[in-house]
């Protein structure tokens, strides 16, 4: 399983994963030539891409899904009240595309994938994040979301790989200028993940299998990369995880990641 986190944050975010069977966007809210050019970029063949699975349906996540699907006669992969959301929205056409309604804590499988949607906090119709596995190998994507439940640490502990948003310093996000609706909006148990609760969450979730994370959905106006990176690493050493068996990997708005293969 090849990963690569190909822009994240509020400015658009899409991931792909490729095995030698399958080929996977999760979501997209990049214009059609800007997600070509990341693809192209990261190494990876965008006609190999068959499926795109739908976290939520805020704008920064979709708003390029009905071109790229349309153009690659790609599977949307959502639940049922976000494909609702998307037809409304307009982002998708009834008789236009495929739609394929998923439901939470239930596997379905994409080719040589399994992958189970699990339930996130956040402000939007039916937000998910994605646990997925080939083989013996997973990889959790977890981003959008105020906080995450024990039960759901439970069920996506000690995975291979994490996409975990890392949105805010707390400190950062008070002293910016953005309107305090807004920053209330993300303090808010529906909003993002602070750098010191994703990785109070990773330390619990972190197991032997545990070898590469990737800190996503940094706010451009309340985070720095350093600073995500030296919190975690501070906080996960705090909590006796050893760092040396992790690789951290950091994402980018409109950049790729580093590609990882499972």
């Amino acid at each position: 399983m090849r990963i690569c986190v190909l822009s994240s944050g509020s400015v658009g975010n899409a991931t792909i994963i490729e095995t030698e069977q399958t080929a996977i966007l999760i979501d997209n809210g990049l214009s059609l030539k800007k997600l070509q050019e990341l693809i192209k970029k990261s190494g990876f063949d965008e006609n190999r891409i068959e499926h795109i699975l739908i976290t939520h349906e805020h704008g920064d996540h979709i708003k390029g899904v009905g071109v790229c699907t349309r153009k690659w006669k790609l599977n949307v992969c959502a639940t049922a009240k976000t494909i609702d959301e998307m037809y409304r929205k307009n982002i998708i056409k009834p008789g236009f595309e495929q739609t394929t309604a998923v439901e939470k804590n239930v596997w379905f499988d994409l080719g040589d994938l399994s992958i189970m949607p699990f339930r996130i906090s956040h402000d939007a119709v039916d937000p998910v994040g994605y646990m997925i596995k080939q083989g013996e190998k997973t990889l959790v994507y977890v981003t959008d979301t105020g906080y995450i439940t024990g039960d759901i640490l439970k069920t996506l502990g000690n995975a291979d790989a994490y996409i975990m948003e890392a949105n805010h310093n707390v400190e950062m996000l008070q002293m910016c200028n953005r309107p305090w609706s807004l920053k209330q909006r993300i303090l808010d148990d529906c909003g993002h993940l602070s750098n010191e609760d994703s990785a109070y969450a990773m330390s619990q979730l972190i197991g032997e299998k545990t070898k590469h994370i990737y800190l996503a959905h940094l706010s451009q106006d309340a985070n720095l990369p350093d600073l995500a990176e030296m919190t975690v690493r501070h906080i996960l050493k705090e909590e006796n995880v050893d760092l040396s068996k992790l690789n951290l990997h950091m994402t980018y708005a409109m950049h790729p990641s580093k590609v990882i293969t499972l």
